[in-house]
């Protein structure tokens, strides 16, 4: 009794072996596979938010190039029809005596598109020579459309004004070849650049959609 006392104390006062802990867990092959198991969870969450972050960032893009494709487009839409407008205007103004021009004749700039382009910052994707030729263009033209002296002077019949209609036609022809001849090719060539940047990230925004 005695002896199997001593046994029996001498059993419980042993530390558990390692070899008896990792089967006691399942063995190494277990930990092997709950670290493995652990490792691919890890990675596929890494893999799954990556891929998110890529199509939202593809789609973002996509989303900003149509944004400034439409608004240089309509951009470039507003620009052709004013300076096609005042043309005709121009060819009606008449430089000599004879005839003249009252105050509801004169046209006025359509400036819907510009003006709108100026409350938003994609107006700032388009190239800053576009932005300062336009500025420049319509506020010149602005002024001489309206310009009390220059109404005046194509309303009253007199000898005195002949140079002042000349100047001013010649003024604003000027105006108008400068549009036609540089800032209206080169806003045809950036509305075809955004659009070839749009069919470039149309598909990633498909699929996001």
């Amino acid at each position: 009794m005695a002896k199997f006392a001593a046994a029996s104390l001498d059993e419980a006062g042993r530390k558990p072996t390692t070899t008896g802990l990792l089967s006691a867990i399942g063995g190494p092959q277990f930990l092997a596979a709950q670290f493995f198991t652990i490792l691919a969870t890890v990675l596929g969450v890494y893999l799954a938010g990556y891929e998110g972050f890529q199509r939202t960032l593809e789609y973002d893009r996509y989303v900003n190039a149509k944004q400034s494709a439409d608004l240089m487009t309509a951009t470039h839409d507003e620009l052709k029809q004013n300076i096609a407008r005042l043309k005709k205007f121009n060819e009606r103004l008449p430089a000599e005596v004879g005839s003249s021009v009252f105050n509801s004749d004169w046209p006025r700039l359509r400036l819907f598109v510009w003006q709108a382009a100026g409350r938003s910052s994609t107006a700032f994707n388009m190239p800053p020579s576009i932005l300062t030729g336009l500025q420049g263009f319509y506020e010149d033209v602005g002024d001489m459309l309206n310009d009390t002296s220059a109404h005046e002077d194509f309303q009253h019949l007199t000898t005195s004004n002949i140079y002042d209609r000349t100047e001013f036609k010649k003024r604003l022809t000027v105006q108008l070849t400068t549009a036609e001849t540089a800032i209206l090719p080169t806003l045809e060539k950036t509305v075809a650049e955004s659009e070839e940047l749009v069919k470039k990230y149309s598909a990633p925004s498909s699929s996001v959609q």
